[in-house]
């Protein structure tokens, strides 16, 4: 059976521990060319100089890798690898600023433009991004439980007047910002609503007819952690 790339991946950190790391590249060499041939945009092989580039950056990335940054191994070693072929290739000077191409001197033809290289590295950085937001997303649905809120609730429980939920946005922005409310609320997992009453010229009924949807939306503007949604997620998407 075989045994889990996390578990290799450990191993082959290990100082002196060849045989793990040559494991670990074999089981990644289909993943090394993808990612070059993602970046060249065209097909590389073996014999191929940039998969000589990606592979001594993958070396690279086993080394590097540190989980505590909250990226999987697999982006880590992408964006890695990505990198320093785009190193290369300035190093190389194979960017040619008055054609805008990248030349091959070796191969004496023109490869790529300068404009697909930036095309692909906007691109993985949207892929990253949504990456990053689906992992964000499932760190607040496990967040919202806590509160007896769902994440699928949240479209049902956002108040149809667009200036309902402008003045609710206002409202957990300013929350947001009272760290003894927030207490309160972590602690309580409920909305210190008399507090609220003396502050904000609403029903105490409103408040509590919309408590789901305000404490998902406090959570938000509370937690550096959810920046993402924050900028991203349309029911909070109303303006200033």
């Amino acid at each position: 059976m075989d045994r889990p790339t996390e578990q290799i991946l450990k191993k082959a950190r290990e100082v002196g521990n060849a045989v793990e790391r040559e494991l670990l590249i074999e089981r990644y060499r289909p993943f090394i060319l993808r990612t070059v041939s993602h970046v060249c945009k065209r097909q590389i092989g073996w014999n191929h100089d940039e998969s000589s580039v990606g592979l001594i950056a993958f070396n690279e990335a086993i080394d590097r890798y540190n989980e505590d940054l909250g990226k999987s191994f697999d982006n880590f070693a992408f964006m890695l690898i990505r990198n320093r072929l785009v190193d290369e290739f300035r190093r190389q000077g194979k960017i040619l600023r008055s054609e805008s191409v990248v030349y091959d001197d070796v191969q004496n033809e023109f490869e790529q433009t300068a404009l697909e290289i930036a095309s692909s590295m906007e691109a993985y950085e949207r892929e990253q991004f949504a990456f990053e937001l689906a992992q964000e997303l499932m760190l607040y649905d496990e967040t919202l439980k806590l509160y007896g809120v769902s994440l699928e609730e949240l479209e049902v429980l956002s108040p149809k007047h667009r200036d309902t939920r402008k003045q609710f946005i206002q409202i957990a922005k300013h929350f947001s910002g009272h760290a003894d409310w927030v207490e309160i609320l972590h602690r309580t997992k409920r909305l210190p609503l008399k507090e609220m009453l003396d502050f904000f010229k609403v029903s105490r009924k409103t408040l509590e007819r919309n408590r789901k949807y305000l404490i998902a939306l406090v959570l938000i503007y509370a937690s550096d952690e959810f920046g993402r949604i924050r900028s991203t997620v349309s029911f909070a998407d109303v303006g200033e």
